[in-house]
């Protein structure tokens, strides 16, 4: 009876990372765009983090809507990603 709850508690604790994972969605502020092309560089930059799943880029609004899954990506990095193409982010507070 104890191996069988010892071998419960380790397959929770397995798959106890992924039952924690939440999709998120943030809007993040963009600094310097300047033109039309300016979006889908950033578009790219953010994707390019693991974890992310879609980025919409408002160039009008100088904003950015990300979803992501928080167990694989962090908002400092889709920052950090933005910041690294020429166009610096915040998340919007």
């Amino acid at each position: 009876m104890t191996m069988i709850r010892i071998a419960t508690c380790l397959i929770f604790l397995l798959f106890a990372p992924s039952a924690l994972a939440a999709e998120r969605t943030i809007i993040m502020n963009v600094e310097n765009m300047t033109c039309a092309a300016c979006p889908v560089t950033v578009r790219t930059a953010m994707k390019s983090v693991p974890g992310v799943k879609e980025v919409k880029v408002d160039f009008a609004n100088k904003t950015a809507v990300v979803v992501f899954d928080d167990a694989q990506a962090a908002t400092d990095a889709i920052a950090e990603a933005s910041r690294l193409a020429g166009f610096p982010a915040n998340v919007r507070k």
